[in-house]
């Protein structure tokens, strides 16, 4: 009776943190989009070539990357989370100011920068938080759904909004504009969010000491290893399709209100994707689900670098084909976290964005660029391509961790023993 009594305290507080982390990660990813719409606009004051849009979006990739594992890695040795989360939801919201401020590449480039190694902790920090709050049967919903945002608020409302704003006033204001929700979240997040040091819902207190052998767990563990190389190749699909696919579609023929539409649809298409891909997972199970959607994301920008569709049937096509970013929670936070010990979580994810930023968000933005200028707009798009076409390969290496799926087949080899079921309420 008293579990009865119980429970509902512990749902609530899970939803609701999922949601505040959802807004949250959506008004980050806000922030780190909007140069990419207003690249456009910007270059009718700063002067900006293919290799220096590269190199604006590897800036903020490179101390995204660093500072990411660097904090991840604290708050799992400190045991906080909260400490955290939200200095960095405040820095990220000030440093969009500053990008509004710049005059000049170089200025521009520092800001991005110092955005970057603001918004780098937020991912691991708030989907470890989202694994321990959320129960096991609805882990890949949850975590899809707080990563989703990224493709709600940052790619399907934010071009829209950010275009709005700077046809309307100028690209500066748009980037203050997009600063303030996220000071919001810090504010809410400060007062509701429980901090991990405290008791769970099951009322058992987590030790603080993590050993050397669990942190170094992380780069033994297989799926963690194979969502490294995933992470690499659909990095370089998202940066290498998200920051030169806007100017692509200006200079070849859409205005820049189409490109907007484009772009939204390539954002909803995604949000979408984002949930149900994850939600798909834990029935079907991780392996099998993201091996097909990552041969569907090879279709994405292989279809606008080929034809020159008429406006509708693009925004169509990007709806349905842009399945890649549905797989990021997959990748980078669900696959690991299961084969991981809890005490973990946020290292591990970290290790992953670490290596596939730097990698697909800070090399391969500034090669596509090069590529762009050499071969011409569409070879950015090829790259996107490719990159996908090689993280579906890699798919194949992945070992089921999916509560459900490894329950039916009582084999639990690929689950961590603090996420393997121990009764049947956990399933």
């Amino acid at each position: 009776m008293r579990d009865n009594l119980v429970k509902p305290s512990w749902r609530t507080y899970e939803n609701g943190i999922i949601v505040m982390l959802f807004l949250t990660f959506g008004f980050l990813f806000l922030d780190r989009l909007a140069i990419t719409f207003l690249f456009p606009f910007i270059k009718e004051d700063i002067p900006l070539n293919g290799t220096q849009i590269g190199l604006l979006v590897s800036g903020l990739g490179v101390t995204w990357a660093v500072s990411g594992y660097i904090f991840a890695s604290l708050s799992d040795i400190i045991g906080s989370r909260k400490k955290f989360l939200i200095p960095a939801t405040i820095g990220f919201s000030i440093f969009s100011v500053m990008s509004g401020i710049a005059k000049n590449f170089g200025t521009l480039l520092l800001a991005r920068g110092l955005m970057g190694a603001s918004e780098g902790p937020v991912l691991p920090l708030a989907q470890a938080t989202a694994a321990e709050e959320s129960t096991p049967t609805r882990r890949g919903l949850n975590m899809g759904f707080l990563q989703s945002s990224s493709q709600l608020i940052g790619a399907t409302i934010g071009p829209i909004v950010v275009t709005a704003v700077a046809v309307q006033y100028s690209w500066r204001a748009a980037f203050y504009i997009v600063a303030l929700p996220g000071l919001i979240m810090a504010a809410l997040l400060w007062r509701f969010m429980k901090d991990r040091s405290q008791p769970t819902r099951k009322n058992t207190k987590r030790s603080n000491q993590l050993s050397l052998h669990e942190y170094m767990s992380v780069f033994k563990t297989r799926n963690v290893l194979l969502c490294v190389a995933i992470s690499i190749c659909l990095m370089t699909w998202l940066f290498a399709y998200s920051t030169f696919a806007p100017n692509y579609f200006v200079e070849t023929g859409y205005s820049a209100s189409e490109m907007s539409l484009i772009m939204a649809g390539i954002g909803f298409g995604s949000f979408v994707w984002m949930i149900v891909i994850p939600a798909l997972s834990d029935r079907l199970g991780r392996r099998l689900t993201f091996i097909i959607f990552a041969f569907i994301a090879v279709l994405s920008p292989m279809v606008f670098a080929i034809f020159h569709l008429p406006l509708w049937l693009a925004v169509l096509v990007a709806i349905i084909l842009t399945t890649g970013n549905g797989l990021f929670p997959l990748f980078m936070v669900i696959i690991p976290s299961e084969a991981i010990s809890i005490a973990v979580i946020t290292t591990s994810i970290a290790v992953v964005q670490l290596v596939g930023e730097i990698v697909g968000g800070t090399i391969m933005p500034t090669v596509a660029g090069i590529a762009s200028d050499e071969f011409g707009l569409s070879a950015p798009l090829w790259i996107a391509a490719v990159g996908a076409l090689l993280a579906a390969i890699i798919g194949f290496g992945l070992v089921e961790t999916a509560p459900r799926r490894v329950a039916e087949s009582s084999d639990y080899s690929g689950l961590d023993e603090s996420h393997r079921p121990s009764t049947i309420r956990d399933i």
